[in-house]
This record gives C-alpha cells, sequence and structure tokens, in this order.
C-alpha cells in the first residue's frame, strides 16, 4: 500500500479517478500543507472548465469564490450561532468543545455544499480539511486524489510560499512555520496514511 514518507516523494494517489468527470461532478484534492493541493486543484479546474470549493472556506471566508459565496452566506444565514466564530477565523477555539463544534460545522458545510451546488457543474474540492476534519464516510466514494509529496518537500513548499508574504518579519516566521511543522507536515502525515489504509480496504 502507497504512504506518504517523511523524506522521498511518491506519485500522486487516485482513488476512483475514473468516475470524474462521468458519474462524479465532484473531485477531492487533499494532501500535507505545502504538498501542491492548491497548484494541482487550480490547473485542473482550468482542464475541466471547474469552480473551486473549499470547506476551509468556513474559517478564512475571504478566498471564497464568486460562484460559491452564495452558499457560505446563505449557509451562514441559516447557522447564525458560528458567524462571531467564522469572523474571528475560530481562533478563539483552543478547548475541545470549541475544536469539535468546528468539526461539527465543517461537516454540515459540507454537506450543505453537495445539496446546493449546480447539479450541471463540475467542482474541484481541494482542502488538508478531507482528511483531518470531513467524516470518512461521506467521502469515501468520491473521486480523490492525494498528493504524495513528502513531510520534508511539504516543509520546504511551505517556507518557501509563505515567507514571501511575510517580509518584514521573516525570521519569526520561519520559526513559526517550524513549530506549525510538527502537526502540518509531521502529525498529519500520519493521520493521512490512516485516511489512504482506511480507504485501500473500503471501510
Amino acid at each position: 500500500m502507497k504512504k506518504i514518507r517523511l523524506i522521498k516523494t511518491i506519485q500522486d494517489i487516485e482513488i476512483n479517478r475514473e468516475k470524474f468527470p462521468y458519474t462524479s461532478k465532484v473531485l477531492l484534492v487533499t494532501g500535507l500543507s505545502g504538498s501542491g493541493k492548491s497548484y494541482l486543484a487550480k490547473k485542473l479546474e482550468k482542464e475541466y472548465n471547474a469552480t473551486s470549493f473549499q470547506v476551509e472556506w468556513l474559517i478564512h471566508s475571504k478566498h471564497v469564490s464568486d460562484e460559491c459565496k452564495n452558499i457560505l452566506e446563505t449557509f451562514l444565514l441559516e447557522n447564525p450561532e458560528i458567524v462571531p466564530y467564522v469572523n474571528n477565523k475560530w481562533n478563539n477555539c483552543k478547548i475541545e468543545d470549541e475544536n469539535e463544534l468546528l468539526k461539527k460545522y465543517i461537516n454540515k458545510f459540507f454537506l450543505f455544499f453537495l445539496q446546493n451546488k449546480n447539479p450541471h457543474k463540475l467542482y474541484i474540492i481541494e482542502g488538508l480539511q478531507l482528511f483531518t476534519l470531513i467524516d470518512f464516510e461521506l467521502i469515501k466514494d468520491f473521486p480523490i486524489i492525494i498528493k504524495g509529496t513528502s513531510s520534508f518537500r511539504s516543509l520546504k513548499n511551505r517556507l518557501k510560499r509563505d515567507l514571501s508574504k511575510h517580509k518584514n518579519e521573516k525570521i519569526r516566521y520561519f520559526f513559526k512555520a517550524i513549530r506549525q511543522s510538527k502537526l502540518y507536515q509531521f502529525k498529519h502525515r500520519k493521520v493521512l496514511n490512516k485516511f489512504i489504509k482506511k480507504i485501500n480496504e473500503g471501510e
């Protein structure tokens, strides 16, 4: 069984890929932070004239696409109790109950999208939340591409990508990214490999 490695990058893992764009109008793209998910998703969007969607918009809503803005706005109107969390990017979400709250509403948002998307359009859904927060049963039958980028390569890519955005505090951000790598590149690698194993076993 293929799995994401610490140092060596492997070929991207494709599961149920033959379903898109024929029997499934949705293709999922996931992987470690810095693995190249967004780059691949944008490439696929152009190739298939597809629309992007990210459950992460419930955390960072400023990047929402125009085509999906109405879906996000309608979801928040129907769930006003989480608007303060969304406005604060869930930064106050520190205790276990609030982390569970984020997971609950990320899953609700994903289901809401599936129920309200345009049935005639193709969609590329990208994000690490697909393997960290979304319930496995909701996505196990979708076509999915998992980036095979290693932990170390993902960290290197993330630093290269984000340091340019922090020109005035590069050193501070560098050490922050190194600290965060414990979660985003190393702990998440174990979670992602468990996810890959579950899909391969058809659970």
